[in-house]
């Protein structure tokens, strides 16, 4: 899985869920053997191995659903109406065989397919003890990576950091973020080609931009190299007032953004053309009426 590459986004809007193709510019509203939840109310969105997990209405059940295979199944939460606790969603090749994980009050807990229950995991850490700054996360082979934000703890024992959970061993490793800052920013991982990568949205400079590709050894890794660094103001100057509401990268290496106008409401998927350094945008098929939240998709 590691190898593949994104092609599709999973977009859930107003009406319903839809497969946005990132090469073909099309969108495609899936037949859900399921009711998404109100629009008042967070979805979270993972995916595995062309297998979808989201949460429903109340934030009481997860869908398990394989859009190829049309297989669904309900799994009840843990604790019900949780709308804030990070959630992964992975395969583990060792016991072949899925499994979901879960931090709550600082316990891990994992509920695995073969098993069908929930069970703790990891014990009480005090190194959980923080905030993510997106529940879903991404996963990449075996491990499920989080951006774990520490700058609401005075004088943290350890920084903000990329909290990675490996689904084989069932433990935790922290690998150190491009930038260390108690300033707001939002941030989306992402996996291209095997590698993490982080794209960075900076309102306190110039709105811009930045991709963080990472440097490794022996996927260890020690730094991050930043391309491109895209100066937003400059290139966006249709939008007097805008919000960026998710990023990644196509498999071309472009970087895709959905970008909402705060003054009237609009929302546009765009991509940067680094040749012409311009972004472009993007004519889905269908609009983004009702842009609830965005994520990568990658079929088995």
């Amino acid at each position: 899985m590691s190898n593949q590459q994104p092609s599709q986004l999973i977009s859930l809007q107003q009406d319903g869920l839809y497969l946005l193709d990132l090469n073909k510019t099309t969108s495609l509203k899936l037949n859900l053997p399921f009711t998404l939840p109100p629009p008042t109310e967070p979805v979270c969105i993972l995916h595995c191995r062309g297998i979808m997990c989201l949460t429903l209405e109340g934030n009481n059940d997860l869908a398990i659903w394989n859009p190829g295979s049309k297989e669904f199944k309900r799994i009840p939460m843990l604790k019900q109406g949780q709308t804030t606790n990070p959630l992964g969603f992975g395969y583990d090749q060792v016991s072949d065989d899925y499994k979901i994980v879960t931090i709550i009050d600082r316990k891990t807990f994992i509920y695995t397919f073969k098993e069908k229950s929930w069970r703790e995991s990891v014990p009480r850490d005090t190194s959980l003890d923080c905030k993510f700054k997106n529940r879903t996360g991404t996963v990449e082979d075996h491990c499920m990576y989080w951006i774990a934000d520490r700058s609401h703890i005075k004088n943290p024992r350890k920084k903000n950091t990329i909290l990675c959970f490996d689904f084989v061993n069932e433990e935790y490793k922290e690998l150190d973020l491009p930038i260390n800052s108690k300033q707001n920013f939002s941030s989306w991982l992402g996996v291209l080609r095997g590698e993490l990568y982080i794209i960075e949205h900076y309102p306190c400079i110039n709105n811009d931009i930045c991709v963080w590709r990472q440097m490794s050894s022996d996927k260890k890794i020690k730094k991050w190299h930043s391309n491109p660094w895209i100066n937003m103001t400059k290139h966006l100057k249709e939008f007097k007032s805008f919000e960026v509401m998710f990023a990644c990268i196509g498999r071309n290496d472009e970087v895709f953004i959905v970008v909402t106008d705060t003054r009237n409401g609009d929302e546009k998927v765009m991509v940067y053309n680094t040749t012409r350094e311009m972004f472009i945008e993007v004519p889905f098929g269908s609009s983004l009426k009702g842009f609830r939240c965005m994520n990568d998709y990658i079929c088995q």
